[in-house]
């Protein structure tokens, strides 16, 4: 029979996960190295479940390690917010927004635009091409590139995102550059499989994040599929390509159909929609 679960244990796993060993999550904590080896056994056993590879440099996590990180940071954030409440930080709800990279970047780029710090709102930003659980209140806003389908979730759109291909300006357009390619998750996402599907064979270098590609593109070593709000943003950017229209997507605002109208809620998602309709894009640092 399985022991039910500590949360100390939890807790303790996860600064042993941040730490990267029992040494340094014992000098965060302040428990001792042998206490956090116990809670951590002590936690494999109630989940029935290898956490740990104990090799002599030190713990290695498993994959099923991994998939627990993702809950006890959801977990440990919880915590966190308890604590700034607790200390008179309640006030104001921390709105968790979940986008893809672009868009996450977008909206940091454009942070003023939509948000001040007398808002009755805090932003918290998740860059993330995984459709966090709106319904387990994972987050409260998604950024989606579709209307929601489910019941329990309702949705507002708030513009399109097009693609387009790029290269650098001071390349000749005649020049024979090779793409940006794509691996791990990025490979499925839709920027992945155009790339994948028309220039699979073109890709001089693979990276696993299409935001990583843009330095190379502007630098000249490569061309691109960018959305169109990245590459117009840069004056050294130009398009040799497109928008295509099989490429294009809708851009929505997503969030709990109970939750849609708590002021806070609806404060934030007023303040984003009126600033993607105007369809901004990045700002173009150098």
């Amino acid at each position: 029979m399985k022991r039910n679960i500590d949360w100390e244990d939890l807790r303790l796993f996860l600064a042993v996960a941040k730490a990267g060993g029992l040494a340094g999550a014992a000098d965060k904590t302040g428990v001792s190295s042998a206490t956090l080896g116990r809670r951590v056994a002590a936690l494999e056993k109630s989940l029935d479940v290898r956490l740990v590879e104990r090799e002599a440099r030190g713990y290695q996590l498993t994959a099923a390690a991994h998939d627990l990180l993702r809950y006890l940071e959801d977990m440990d954030q919880t915590a966190r917010s308890i604590d700034a409440w607790k200390e008179g930080e309640g006030l104001r709800r921390r709105i968790r927004i979940s986008a893809g990279d672009w868009t996450a970047r977008l909206l940091i780029d454009n942070l003023s635009s939509f948000w001040t710090p007398d808002a009755g709102w805090l932003p918290e930003i998740l860059a993330d091409l995984r459709n966090r659980d709106i319904a387990r209140r994972q987050i409260d806003i998604g950024i989606r590139n579709s209307r929601p389908k489910q019941a329990w979730l309702a949705g507002q759109k708030v513009g399109k995102v097009q693609y387009a291909a790029y290269q650098a300006a001071k390349v000749s357009n005649a020049a024979e550059l090779g793409w940006v390619g794509l691996v791990e998750d990025d490979a499925h996402s839709p920027t992945g499989l155009w790339l994948k599907e028309n220039h699979g064979t073109d890709a001089v270098i693979t990276v696993n994040k299409a935001s990583l590609a843009l330095s190379l593109v502007r630098k000249g070593n490569a061309r691109m599929l960018l959305p169109t709000f990245v590459g117009d943003a840069y004056p050294d950017l130009m398009r040799i390509d497109g928008p295509f229209d099989t490429m294009e997507t809708e851009r929505w605002l997503v969030m709990h159909q109970d939750e849609r109208h708590v002021p806070t809620v609806r404060q934030a998602v007023s303040a984003l929609t009126k600033f993607l309709k105007e369809n901004p894009i990045l700002s173009s640092f150098s």
